[in-house]
């Protein structure tokens, strides 16, 4: 058996762990940071960041160097100034729902089902158990018909 020399191998060791670190440092370490760069070059362009609903605005406020691209940190720091205008997005939402909430509970047809409703960038998705197709039906067209609503995702299924 040869005998290997420990400084060598705490060396090659070191070695192998900087080369891994320094890999690392290469990739962004934000996990949804991929879901951003479309083109996968490292920056996130304001196509790019567009392209994920992230308003102009927030993609200027945080491009700090200026160079009309974003990294990891000026990515955080445009998502941050985001979360600023969405409260608005969320009390639009919440209103969205409750008028779809309540316009289907008004409805002779629609009362008393066990239908759920949830509202996302005012996309309305309607979940639950019905008893007929035509109820499926009703009830899509009772959420397209309310203010603020820009498309329904109808989840809705006949009860067994």
């Amino acid at each position: 058996m040869k005998h290997r020399n420990p400084n060598m191998l705490k060396l090659a060791l070191a070695g192998v762990l900087i080369a891994g670190s320094a890999s690392a440092l290469a990739v962004p370490t934000m996990p949804w940071f991929k879901t951003y760069d479309s083109n996968v070059d490292g920056k996130i362009s304001l196509e790019e960041f567009q392209a994920q609903g992230g308003p102009v605005k927030a993609f200027h406020d945080a491009d700090i160097n200026r160079d009309l691209l974003l990294d990891t940190d000026e990515l955080a720091n445009a998502s941050v100034r985001n979360e600023r205008v969405l409260p608005g997005k969320y009390i639009e939402d919440a209103w969205i729902t409750t008028k779809v909430k309540a316009v289907l509970l008004k409805n002779d047809i629609m009362k008393g089902l066990g239908v759920n409703v949830e509202t996302s960038q005012g996309t309305v998705q309607l979940s639950g158990w019905v008893d007929t197709p035509d109820q499926i039906a009703r009830a899509e067209k009772i959420a397209l018909g309310v203010e603020g609503v820009k498309a329904v995702r109808n989840d809705l299924q006949i009860k067994p």
